[in-house]
C-alpha cells in the first residue's frame, strides 16, 4: 500500500525542480483512492501554501536538516499546526518512521524536533505568519488597503467551480471528489474553472457568427467558454504554441465544439489574411493573483520576472492590434496583481472597462480590459 505522506514528501522534493501539478500528476499512476489522493493534494498545497513558516519553526530548532528530513518535518509540522482532523501523535510517529528509511538516528532528532516545534509561537513578521516572501510584500505595501486580507487569501484552500457547457448539461451539476474523474466531465457537460476567470470571457461578448481570435488558447478554458457563448457558431481561432494547443484540442474535442480550430503558433508573430472580430489576449504573467492554486509561484517566482513578462505581453497586445478588425473588439487579462503587467496602452484604442479582482477565500485574483479600436485603425 502506497503511504501518502512519504509520497506527499518525495513530491515536495521533486517540486524543487519542477512545478508542484507537474509533480503531482506524475503520481497519477501510484493507485491511490480518491480519498488518499485528495490527502496527497492537501498535504503538498499545504505545505507549499505555508512553507516558510514551516522552515522557519524548523530552522528555530535545528542549525542543519538532511533536504530528505526537511520534507518529512515539513509535511508533519503542516498537520500537527494546520490540519485539525489529523491527531498530533499520529503525525509525529509517522515522520519518525518514515524518517529511518532515511537513516536510523534521524528518528530521534525527528522526534524532538517535532515536538518543540509544534508549540512555538510565531515572530511578528507579517512575511514569516503568511508565509510570503518579503519581496513581494514590500511590492503589495501600501497598494492594497488590505494586505492581511489578499495574503490570507493567498493561503485559502478555494472551492472547486465548475462552468456548466450550455450546449451539453442537461441539468444543473453537483460533484463530490475529484471532478475529473465523474463521468459528466469526460461526456463534456462542464469545465472545471476558477470564478474569476469565467469573468474573462463575457467580457468579450463573442456574437454567433463572429470570427474571434484567443491569441494565448492553451489550457483552452477561455477557449471554450468563447466558443459556449457563442452556442457553437461563427469560428474561434486558438493560437498557442506547439507543445501547449493539444491541450485546446482536446478540451475541444471533449466539449462537443467544432466551432473551435486550433492553430500552432507564436501569438506575438502570427498573422492571417482575415482580421478578427474580437480577440482575447489571455497573457502569461507572473501568476501573483492566483497564488492559492498555484501556491509554488511565490517560491520560484523573481521580482526581474516581472519585467520580462510585461515585455511579452507589450507584443501580444500589439500583435493582437494588427489583427482585429476596425471598430473590434480586445479583451487583455491576466492573472497578476502587478501594475507593470495590467494596463492596455495601444495607439487607436479606447479603453471601456477595466477591473482588478483581488483574491479571496471563493476565487484567485487578476486583470481583465475591454479596449475598442477606433475606425482608423492601428
Amino acid at each position: 500500500m502506497t503511504n501518502v505522506r512519504a509520497l506527499a514528501a518525495r513530491v515536495l522534493l521533486e517540486s524543487e525542480r519542477r512545478f508542484v501539478d507537474d509533480a503531482l500528476e506524475a503520481q497519477r499512476g501510484a493507485g491511490l483512492s480518491r480519498r488518499d489522493r485528495a490527502l496527497l493534494t492537501a498535504l503538498v498545497y499545504g505545505v507549499m501554501r505555508h512553507r516558510r513558516t514551516l522552515d522557519w519553526l524548523i530552522d528555530r530548532c535545528a542549525a542543519r536538516v538532511h533536504p530528505e528530513i526537511r520534507q518529512h518535518l515539513r509535511v508533519a509540522l503542516f498537520q500537527v499546526r494546520y490540519l485539525t482532523r489529523i491527531p498530533r501523535h499520529a503525525a509525529v510517529h509517522e515522520a519518525v518512521e518514515l524518517a529511518k528509511g532515511v537513516s536510523r538516528k534521524s528518528a530521534g532528532f525527528v522526534n524532538a524536533l517535532l515536538r518543540k516545534a509544534a508549540d512555538l509561537p510565531l515572530p511578528d513578521s507579517l512575511g514569516v505568519r503568511t508565509s510570503h516572501p518579503d519581496w513581494l510584500l514590500q511590492r503589495w505595501q501600501g497598494r492594497f488597503a488590505d494586505l492581511e486580507a489578499v495574503l490570507e487569501a493567498d493561503n485559502a484552500v478555494l472551492p472547486v467551480s465548475l462552468r456548466p457547457n450550455p450546449l451539453r448539461a442537461k441539468a444543473p451539476i453537483e460533484i463530490e471528489g475529484d471532478p475529473a474523474a465523474d463521468p459528466r466531465f469526460q461526456a463534456g457537460e462542464y469545465t472545471v474553472q476558477d470564478a474569476t476567470a469565467m469573468l474573462v470571457a463575457p467580457l468579450l461578448d463573442p456574437k454567433p457568427g463572429e470570427r474571434v481570435l484567443d491569441l494565448c488558447a492553451a489550457p483552452g478554458g477561455k477557449t471554450t467558454h468563447l466558443a459556449e457563448i457563442m452556442g457553437g457558431k461563427g469560428l474561434v481561432v486558438a493560437v498557442d504554441l506547439p507543445d501547449r494547443i493539444g491541450l485546446v484540442e482536446e478540451s475541444a474535442r471533449r466539449l462537443g465544439l467544432a466551432n473551435i480550430r486550433c492553430v500552432a503558433g507564436d501569438g506575438t508573430r502570427v498573422s492571417f489574411v482575415e482580421p478578427s472580430d474580437a480577440i482575447l489576449v489571455d497573457a502569461p504573467c507572473s501568476n501573483t493573483g492566483v497564488l492559492a492554486r498555484r501556491p509554488d509561484v511565490r517560491w520560484k517566482l523573481r521580482e526581474r520576472d516581472i519585467a520580462g513578462a510585461a515585455g511579452l505581453q507589450r507584443l501580444l497586445l500589439e500583435n493582437a492590434a494588427r489583427l482585429l478588425t476596425p471598430g473590434g473588439r480586445l479583451v487583455y487579462s491576466t492573472c497578476s496583481l502587478e501594475q507593470e503587467e495590467n494596463h492596455v496602452d495601444l495607439p487607436g484604442f479606447r479603453v471601456v472597462k477595466e477591473v482588478l479582482t483581488l483574491p479571496t477565500a471563493l476565487a484567485s485574483g487578476g486583470y481583465r480590459a475591454l479596449a475598442v479600436k477606433g475606425a482608423g485603425g492601428a
